[in-house]
């Protein structure tokens, strides 16, 4: 028996698969077909490291194959079960998102510097990191040939359909997500004749001629690995709000010399790098007062000389749409001017035009489950209760009172155990005290305490 499943999936969230040509922030690009694609090998991956996070190694290797490691003719080898096809995208080209981002150093709060390699020339660490936009749909195939793993490779896919994988990089941006369009499922029985001549033909096989499963993979309960918190934050700008964009449309008095960032369905956004930047150097500022530098390491992560030397953080930021799109389509540009601090007068050329947005908001963060989650929460809502009374913003203009939130709540879901907790700045309320205090005295604890 060989079972075929065609796949069409939409991302939900942006998506980034790194190219191995050109600049590290560029997508990857087919070599004939010029347009973007995703690996086999980076659907393989992740389908693989969610199945191993529940499964053993035995398992995992007779389902998705080992291979003969270097230490000799003992060690265990076999070929894997599955075979995918790389995702191809159904649009002749899908919609690419360009943003910019910096990176910033933690001791002196600016955009670090370094050294262009095998130069004495100084460059600033500002670059841009190209997406493939959510609503993109892509298709794969799945072959499965061992008919006796198909609950494995179903519950895999009900995985997938249900965002607990992300696919490619920057996913503690939040990118990555995707939902299943629809799964058809063909067994080819390979002892009949007619059955044999339809596999060698099975390009031409219609839709109509896979049994489409979407509904079943909907209805699977799945154990949600991913996740220990879910963090939502509900407010509203309190004025207005900026996270630049690099391209400005239209041209002439009308257009201004800078807006804020737009995704791939033109809604004004905080992305979740900018919102996570934001986060870190609050954080970064509690974590230093309380001596308690290593939470920020196990919060965000880090990379070392080598892979073995590095390690995953465990928070992910999810972009954040600010407002209502058409009323801030039609929001009026507001015009500034640079002033000379020595002569107190307006520089030449300082005149310049901004267009700001405004609006309700929702953030989301999840934090996994590793590298002790609750410290990353107790943390985390330390930052937010200065994010609720204005200590910190988002995006550009502080001095002049932009990135302001105002939130009205902030909820927190236990994973374990299904719990909210919903605290309410305005009225200096909390539901659910237990996991506030549990979170907060794991961010006080040390040594073993804190584990």
């Amino acid at each position: 028996m060989v079972t075929k499943y065609l796949i069409t999936a939409v991302c939900t969230q942006p998506l980034h698969i790194g190219s191995a040509t050109g600049d590290k922030e560029e997508v990857l690009i087919h070599p004939v077909d010029d347009v973007p694609f995703i690996q086999a090998t980076s659907i393989a991956g992740v389908l693989r490291g969610y199945y191993a996070q529940g499964h053993s190694d035995e398992q995992v290797g007779g389902l998705f194959g080992v291979r003969r490691s270097a230490e000799g003719d003992n060690a265990a080898e076999n070929r894997s079960q599955i075979r995918i096809s790389d995702g191809r995208f159904c649009a002749d080209a899908p919609i690419l998102e360009l943003r910019p981002r910096v990176s910033i150093d933690p001791k002196t709060g600016s955009c670090e510097a370094g050294t262009i390699k095998g130069t004495d020339i100084q460059a600033g660490h500002k670059f841009n990191m190209e997406y493939i936009g959510a609503g993109a749909e892509f298709v794969f195939e799945m072959y499965l040939y061992d008919d006796s793993r198909q609950k494995d490779i179903e519950e895999i896919l009900a995985a997938l359909h249900q965002e607990q994988i992300q696919v490619g990089g920057q996913k503690s941006n939040g990118c990555g997500h995707m939902k299943l369009r629809s799964v058809g499922r063909r067994v080819f029985d390979m002892t009949s004749a007619e059955e044999r001549k339809l596999w060698a033909s099975e390009d031409t096989l219609r839709k109509e001629d896979y049994d489409e499963i979407l509904s079943e993979l909907g209805a699977k309960k799945i154990k949600d690995w991913s996740g220990a918190y879910e963090i939502t934050v509900k407010g509203c700008t309190e004025g207005h709000l900026l996270v630049k964009s690099i391209a400005v449309p239209g041209h002439g008095e009308d257009a201004p010399d800078s807006m804020n960032l737009r995704n791939a369905g033109n809604d004004y956004i905080i992305p979740g790098s900018s919102l996570k930047g934001a986060l870190r150097s609050q954080m970064e500022r509690i974590a230093g007062y309380l001596g308690r530098r290593e939470i920020i390491r196990d919060t965000f992560g880090y990379t070392g000389a080598s892979p073995k030397d590095s390690k995953a953080g465990n928070i992910i930021v999810y972009d954040t749409v600010v407002g209502d799109r058409v009323e801030n389509d039609m929001a009026e540009i507001s015009h500034r001017i640079h002033i000379d601090k020595f002569t107190g007068g307006v520089m030449d050329g300082g005149l310049f035009h901004e267009k700001n947005v405004s609006g309700d908001l929702d953030i989301q963060i999840v934090i996994k489950n590793r590298n002790y989650p609750d410290r990353t929460c107790g943390l985390l809502l330390m930052a937010l209760r200065d994010l609720s009374i204005g200590v910190m913003n988002i995006g550009s203009g502080y001095n002049v009172g932009k990135g302001i939130i105002d939130v009205r709540e902030i909820i927190v879901k236990d994973k374990k155990n299904g719990k909210e907790t919903v605290i309410d700045p305005k009225k200096n309320t909390v539901s659910g005290q237990d996991l506030i205090s549990r979170c907060i005295k794991a961010v006080q604890a040390q040594g073993e305490e804190a584990v």
